[in-house]
């Protein structure tokens, strides 16, 4: 099944806006897409205000703070227990490192992906105890693991909850939660991800024991910050711009392997080099085997083991995509081969594996502007799952409805997963098409793409448009990369071009006497018509080529100009 054409969603109009009076109109076209019209609230984007915000405002840190300070003084041994994607990694590595730094012997600690799953298990519990762990300390999970808490508090150990995720309605017995969605809390920011909540806690505890500031976590906050796809507003926005920047003269040896196989090194870098180069290698190593590689390629001092780490990530990460692709492909057949498009698309295959399931997922919802679910064999007796939205759609409340059914589930309105036993897998997908059934309205027949400024080459080129669209960094969640449309754009060449002749380029005249722009689409995925002018929407890229920096279109879609 070819996915139909996507629906441009058109720039807003710009009349009555209160934006100051100098701005280029395609900046002012940004600024209202991001719900921004005024300059009161411009300056509130660019600088939030009151950020750094007070640890001592957090909910639980208060309670936290006097418990971790006698740990780490009296040399407790304390688990770091974190979750096993990129926030709850480098979470668990600022903790693992300030305890450290303060005296305490810490034991990080992540869960097997498939064979623990997401959150404390009680065997992981009983076995960090057995290592002498009197303090366990949870990042990015915790928060609905009451039965495994109170298993700790039985054995004797204390536990402190970090998380970002809503409480449940029963609250684990902790010593301290820091949760800001928590009741009680006075924290005003309440988007933090698992590591910016694990920095907040860990600028709290040096303050408290009268340690120096360690700027160098923010490095780490950013990179769960913008993995995690929290909103990229207010003290994020600052965690992420001040962490990108430490993260370019990084001095941890790890970090500096990372990046230059991503070949990164002793440059800037931006949030969408994090999101499509950094984060997917960190993520690697627990989709295709253990997520303790990737911490210790953050933890290790030793730069010849960084070498050999960033190594073993690289490989993980190649056969990662070369599986993906080929599970993907077997996803798009599924699709193609079942008829007309459900409400919601359940795809179960053989070559999936729980490592990827997220990502043939997120390509089925990109793809065809539905709610997707990939399931993967767990063991012989159980499905493990993945789920991803684009709409309105949210998995996490049609998962909750077959928790009657399921072992294990969890996540968020986008993104979700649970466990299922093979024989209630047909009840559950009965269950989530009738639901999803029953919410159509929420996302209509054809994909849709957000164009957020429209303008000829010469005008999005303009020096001072080019400035506000760096001032606008770092984008993500809430603040996408800007989409531009250029309506009757002039084609003066075009070839298909890479190893497999699979990427189109085009070359576009600039209009502004300076001669062409390069426009490349990646995969194309049709055949090039030959068109002297076409309608394009795409991103402005900069980037390093062969050593000089260059500016190309990357472009989104494009359709015969009218």
């Amino acid at each position: 099944m070819t996915p139909p054409p996507r629906r441009w969603i058109l720039p807003p109009r710009t009349e009555g806006h209160r934006l100051p009076a100098d701005l280029p109109l395609p900046v002012v076209q940004l600024l209202l897409a991001r719900g921004i019209a005024d300059t009161a609230a411009l300056d509130k984007f660019l600088n939030p205000p009151g950020v750094p915000h007070d640890p001592l405002l957090l909910a639980g840190v208060p309670e936290a703070l006097p418990r971790l300070a006698a740990a780490a003084q009296k040399g407790e041994t304390v688990a770091v227990f974190g979750d096993f994607d990129v926030d709850g990694i480098t979470g668990t590595a600022i903790l693992t490192e300030t305890l450290g730094k303060l005296g305490a012997r810490v034991i990080p600690y992540l869960p097997h992906p498939v064979a623990e799953g997401h959150g404390m298990t009680a065997g992981a519990v009983e076995r960090l105890i057995a290592q002498g762990a009197s303090l366990i300390v949870t990042v990015d999970c915790g928060i609905s693991n009451a039965d495994e808490v109170a298993l700790a508090a039985d054995a004797g150990a204390e536990v402190i909850i970090t998380d970002h995720h809503v409480p449940p309605e029963r609250r684990p017995p902790a010593v301290a939660t820091v949760n800001p969605r928590v009741a009680g809390n006075r924290y005003p920011f309440v988007e933090l991800c698992g590591a910016g909540i694990a920095y907040k806690l860990a600028a709290g505890l040096l303050d408290y024991a009268g340690a120096a500031p360690d700027d160098s976590l923010l490095e780490l906050a950013a990179l769960g910050t913008v993995a995690d796809l929290v909103p990229l507003r207010g003290e994020n926005r600052h965690i992420v711009q001040r962490g990108l920047a430490a993260l370019s003269e990084t001095r941890r040896p790890g970090l500096q392997a990372l990046l230059n196989r991503c070949r990164l090194r002793r440059r800037a870098i931006r949030a969408e080099d994090v999101a499509f180069q950094i984060a997917p290698r960190l993520n690697a190593a627990g989709r295709m085997a253990h997520p303790e590689t990737a911490l210790q390629l953050l933890l290790t001092n030793d730069p010849d083991e960084a070498e050999s780490l960033a190594g073993q990530l690289e490989d993980y990460n190649n056969r990662r995509k070369d599986l993906s692709t080929r599970a993907c492909a077997v996803a798009m057949e599924q699709v193609a081969a079942a008829g007309p498009l459900p409400s919601i698309i359940i795809s179960f295959d053989g070559i999936y594996t729980p490592g990827i399931n997220g990502l043939v997922a997120g390509r089925l919802a990109e793809r065809f502007n539905r709610p997707a679910v990939a399931l993967a064999r767990a063991d012989d007796g159980h499905l493990v799952a993945s789920a991803r939205s684009r709409t309105g759609f949210s998995l996490i409340a049609a998962i909750t409805e077959c928790d009657d059914l399921l072992v294990r589930y969890g996540g968020h309105d986008a993104a979700a997963g649970f466990t299922v036993r093979n024989a209630d897998f047909n009840a559950v997908s009965e269950r989530l098409h009738a639901i999803a059934d029953a919410e159509t309205g929420l996302f209509g027949p054809e994909p849709t793409l957000e164009v957020h400024a429209e303008g000829r080459p010469e005008t999005l080129l303009d020096p001072l448009t080019a400035q506000w669209i760096q001032r606008l960094e770092p984008y993500g969640k809430d603040n996408p990369t800007p989409r531009f449309l250029s309506r009757r754009a002039r084609v003066l060449n075009w070839e298909y071009v890479g190893r497999e002749q699979q990427h189109l380029k085009l070359q576009i005249s600039a209009g502004n006497g300076s001669g062409a722009v390069d426009a490349l689409y990646w995969n194309h995925p049709g055949e090039w018509g030959g068109y002297s002018a076409v309608d394009l929407v795409f991103q402005l890229v900069n980037d390093r080529y062969r050593g000089e920096n260059r500016t190309y279109l990357r472009i989104d879609d494009w359709r015969p100009a009218g």
